[in-house]
Parts: structure tokens; C-alpha cells; sequence
């Protein structure tokens, strides 16, 4: 018969992997702009709207602790992405695959694209996106800021995040339910494009979404 100690272990091993696994991936995106949903006549490979308007300016910390804005990235695609670094599995994944997407672009294009982590977990101190966001890409940028600036932030993009409750006794040791998708900014600022997180594997399409974004910023350029 097993030692009620081992037992109580293996149950636990078996609670954190089921947390592991739902994690993430209980909160859908929000619907902040899909008022056309990408289909076989879409001009792009994600969902859009057919009318771009500007996207929320928000202004946090990266992972230099210096202030970053969204205004401050002007006349480059940003890819923006919600999650913690402490994420067993989503974050990691999306971050790759946005690494996977980069690497698919010509040079001028890859200067001109910024993929930016935004962190929902106030244990992520700059220190720590610095160790984690650049391991991806050394051009990619993790943000922090305060719980109002990041909720404010994540509500103006339709992302959704609530705290998972501790497993153990450690109240610091939670995971975070979040939105998976990806938000495409273009190079005026405004909110283009939303990619699905089962999408982020098409890194090909992706990769022309962003050059022809890029085209189109460019004076006579096509969309």
C-alpha cells in the first residue's frame, strides 16, 4: 500500500498539470473588431474591421524600466500580445511563433515590425521581462505598469485576464486565465488585425499580413 505521503504528492502533481493545462485557455478574445470576419475574400488572413480606428495610447514600463508608449512606435507594425512569464505553455508558444513570423521577413520589414509582451502579473518586475521576453527575440519588448494601467490597457484591446486561485498554501504561487489572440497595430496606430491563437502557427500568412500592412502605409501603396 502507498505511503499517504506519496499519495498526497502524486495528487498534487496531478492538480498543477491540470492547472497547467486549462490555464490560458478559458477566456476568449474579446470582439472589439470584427465586424468582418476573415473568410476566402479577405484581403487579410486574420479578422478585421473594416474601418481601422485608433488603437488605445497607452503608455507602461518596459523591460529596460524606461516609459514606453504606443505613440512612441509609430510608423512600425506592432504585434501585441497579453501574458505573464511564469505562463506554462500559451505565452511561450505565442511568443515563438511571433519569433517564427519575424524571421519569415525581409530585412527593411523585420526593422519596421515590434512584437510587444504586455504582463497581467504583478510578480513581473522589468527585471523579470528582461530575462524572459529578449530570450525569444532581442527585439521583442516586455511592458509592465500598474494593475489599473495594465487593466485599462487590456480592456481597451478586448483582452480578458482574472488570477487563478493558489493550488497550495503559497497565495503568491497562482497562475493567470487569459486572452490568447494577438493584436496587429499598423504604422498609423490603428487596430487592424486580430489573429486567433490556433492562427499563430500560419506564420507565412501572418508575415504577409504585416508586409502588405506595411506597403500600405507607404504614400501611393497598395492594401
Amino acid at each position: 500500500m502507498a505511503h499517504p505521503a506519496n499519495r498526497a504528492m502524486r495528487s498534487r502533481r496531478i492538480v498543477l498539470i491540470i492547472a497547467a493545462i486549462g490555464t490560458c485557455l478559458v477566456i476568449p478574445a474579446g470582439i472589439v473588431l470584427l465586424s468582418v470576419v476573415a473568410n476566402s475574400s479577405s484581403p487579410w488572413f486574420g479578422q478585421y474591421d473594416s474601418t481601422p480606428r485608433p488603437a488605445y495610447s497607452f503608455s507602461l514600463t518596459d523591460h529596460n524600466g524606461k516609459t514606453l508608449g504606443l505613440q512612441d512606435l509609430r510608423g512600425q507594425v506592432v504585434l501585441l500580445a497579453f501574458g505573464f512569464t511564469r505562463c506554462p505553455s500559451i505565452c511561450p508558444t505565442t511568443l515563438g511563433s511571433l519569433a517564427a513570423v519575424c524571421r519569415k521577413l525581409p530585412p527593411d520589414a523585420r526593422e519596421r515590425t515590434k512584437v510587444v509582451f504586455v504582463s497581467l502579473d504583478e510578480r513581473d518586475t522589468p527585471s523579470a521581462l528582461k530575462d524572459y521576453v529578449p530570450f525569444f527575440d532581442k527585439q521583442f519588448i516586455g511592458l509592465t505598469g500598474s494593475p489599473a494601467d495594465i487593466g485599462t490597457t487590456a480592456r481597451a484591446f478586448g483582452a480578458s485576464f482574472r488570477k487563478a486561485k493558489p493550488i497550495g498554501s503559497d497565495k503568491t504561487d497562482y497562475l493567470i486565465d487569459h486572452t490568447t489572440s494577438v493584436y496587429l497595430v499598423d504604422p498609423d496606430g490603428n487596430f487592424r488585425i486580430l489573429y486567433r491563437f490556433e492562427q499563430l502557427p500560419e506564420t507565412d500568412k501572418i508575415a504577409d499580413d504585416i508586409q502588405k500592412i506595411l506597403r500600405a502605409s507607404k504614400p501611393g501603396g497598395e492594401p
